[in-house]
């Protein structure tokens, strides 16, 4: 599928990529960025679920087959061609800008919500409420009826996880998470952990997770080789899925895709679009995303 570029999302892991956090660059010229969104040219002859002028969004386009290892070609460009099954159409209402948000923050917050099965009358705590992927993932648990906990580090952060859908929003900075968690819900009185960090939180769930409960976890920026309490958290039953977006199942995709785009079209899903930046102003998009000063999605006009 060949796509003419309009938007290019920039990721945490896209930074990380360029300045060599994952290891050496695979060529000594590289385009950047996995996600996108766009309109496409041409059709290869093989392709026959998408159409020349279609509106579409891009994922994992600067990773390799598998997703485990960096690319060479990224969204970062006017004009691209790129494996069908890294394609999905873009919905009507849907900004070009916003499409550039759903490949890595989108898919993750679908994985890391969905993973364990329904979560329709659940209780979850999903810390981090007004991230990229956090935000992304208190719209789906709630559009699929789930009572929501989260928390922040601001007020601006909090209006924007309660406008996110969460039922209860705490100021980690300023409020004991435990103990609000145990006042508001009791000793194992949460069903599921949907983590951002989690080194930072692995000591709460023997406290509060319910017997066979579930975590999944996309992150643990505090400590990347965290110390877990085995035993509590094996009497828990503990159901933990960690979560890789570039390398998740063909089946987690699939079901993914449809879930988002039926999200978006009903305007249960909005992404949060912080800056949006030109092409010409790429070294100060990255120098942004980088700063971590950034609330919600930063996006790169084409």
């Amino acid at each position: 599928v060949r796509v003419r570029m309009h938007a290019s999302g920039i990721n945490p892991s896209d930074i990380k990529v360029r300045i060599g956090a994952q290891g050496p660059m695979v060529a000594n010229e590289v385009i950047v960025h996995n996600d996108g969104a766009g309109e496409i040219l041409e059709i290869g002859s093989g392709v026959s679920n998408f159409s020349v002028g279609q509106r579409v969004w891009l994922f994992n386009v600067n990773r390799t087959a598998d997703g485990l290892g960096q690319g060479e070609n990224g969204t970062a460009c006017q004009v691209i061609s790129v494996p069908q099954n890294y394609v999905a159409a873009l919905p009507e209402n849907v900004s070009y800008e916003s499409g550039a948000c759903l490949g890595v923050p989108a898919m993750t917050a679908h994985r890391a919500v969905f993973c364990h099965g329904s979560v329709e009358d659940k209780v979850l705590f999903i810390p981090g409420g007004a991230g990229s992927v956090g935000q992304l993932a208190v719209q789906m648990a709630k559009a699929a009826g789930a009572h929501v906990v989260t928390t922040v580090s601001s007020d601006k952060k909090r209006e924007i996880a309660q406008n996110a859908g969460a039922d209860l929003v705490l100021n980690y900075k300023e409020q004991s998470i435990k103990d609000e968690l145990l006042s508001a819900y009791s000793h194992n009185g949460i069903d599921q952990f949907v983590d951002v960090d989690f080194a930072a939180h692995v000591h709460l769930i023997p406290e509060l997770l319910k017997p066979n409960g579930r975590v999944s976890a996309y992150a643990s920026g505090s400590d990347l080789n965290p110390a877990i309490p085995y035993y509590p958290l094996m009497f828990r039953n503990l159901n933990l899925q960690l979560v890789f977006v570039y390398g998740m199942p063909d089946d987690a995709k699939k079901a993914a895709i449809v879930d988002i785009n039926r999200y978006l079209s009903s305007g249960a899903l909005s992404p949060l679009v912080d800056k949006v930046f030109e092409l010409s102003d790429a070294i100060a998009a990255h120098d942004y995303v980088e700063s971590n000063a950034m609330i919600g999605n930063v996006v790169m006009s084409l």
